[in-house]
């Protein structure tokens, strides 16, 4: 008999959980701006299936023409790194109808590199990050603790709409204490006439003792969202919250996130040297909000500025 893990954590319901994970998939989809795409190669598609599954491959197409797909690595060379890959994909137009395998070729791998490249049979591979991972790890990370405080902040919301409670002993007191209810709703003074009215409820409070702590929940969420994006590299200057972020936080975050970015950044354009000297393209692909090469050398600079303030890259 196979022994399972027991779950140690709340178990919260799927739709506020895939709600936050389609959420931060969304954003991460729109980090890059790609340029001079063939027209059979759409951006929406080639950044969701980077940040969704983590590989996919540039290939030219016998009928359709360039074209990508999701794809995993069925080989690899002496240094790691993917030497095959195959896409399987069903359409229902039978576009495609059987799997797509090519070799996979970087500018790395011979002085010869371009000479030797056979459309046909090899192909370019675009990674989403160094190691080929998609961002399934980081979303499911952080679209849980999101759902978690979300179920809280339903909870103590919920507890703040809870009514009061009374004890009674008789029909007769509950309908005097509704009616009283009712005359305070309508702004009539509240004034007990009966000493014996409450009486079952002297040693009892008459709400339940649940703070209401909204507000330090929704700060709990937005730190947990600028965790993530500090994270997967989006940057971020702090969160609204009650307290001021200060300058080294800031700092802090900035250092993070821009070095996360470039990471994700560089892997795609080690993919556009080799596609454009393979494919005789010109594609270029840029960080959103960096949209020439001279910002997109300034925000490089600044990264290597960072690097060097902070003592542990850079040189003088």
């Amino acid at each position: 008999m196979l022994n399972r893990r027991k779950q140690h954590c709340p178990q919260l319901p799927d739709n506020t959980v895939n709600y936050y994970r389609e959420q931060l998939y969304r954003e991460l989809s729109h980090m890059f701006i790609w340029e001079n795409l063939p027209p059979t190669v759409p951006q929406d598609y080639l950044e969701r299936s980077l940040v969704r599954h983590g590989n996919v491959l540039f290939y030219e197409h016998p009928d359709i023409g360039l074209d990508i797909l999701q794809a995993e690595v069925i080989g690899h060379n002496r240094h790691n790194l993917p030497t095959h890959a195959r896409a399987t994909v069903l359409t229902t137009n039978n576009e495609i109808n059987q799997p797509i395998e090519r070799v996979i070729k970087r500018l790395t791998d011979s002085t010869r590199a371009v000479e030797e490249f056979n459309p046909l049979t090899d192909g370019v591979l675009i990674r989403n990050r160094e190691d080929g991972a998609s961002m399934k790890d980081i979303v499911d990370h952080y679209a849980y603790r999101l759902a978690l405080a979300q179920q809280a902040f339903d909870t103590s919301l919920l507890w703040a709409n809870v009514p009061y409670i009374f004890q009674v002993s008789s029909d007769d007191v509950k309908i005097s204490i509704e009616k009283m209810f009712n005359d305070i709703f309508t702004g009539k003074p509240f004034v007990i006439v009966d000493k014996y009215l409450l009486a079952d409820n002297k040693d009892r409070a008459g709400v339940p003792g649940v703070p209401y702590i909204g507000k330090e929940l929704m700060d709990t969420l937005n730190e947990i969202m600028m965790k993530f994006r500090q994270t997967v590299g989006i940057e971020t200057a702090g969160v609204d919250k009650a307290e001021r972020v200060g300058k080294f936080e800031v700092d802090s975050n900035e250092q993070h996130t821009k070095t996360a970015l470039r990471i994700m950044l560089e892997q795609r354009q080690l993919a556009c040297e080799s596609i454009n000297a393979f494919f005789n393209l010109n594609i270029t692909v840029s960080v959103v909000g960096v949209g020439n090469n001279t910002d997109q050398e300034e925000w490089e600079e600044g990264e290597d500025d960072v690097y060097s303030d902070n003592g542990t890259e850079g040189t003088d």
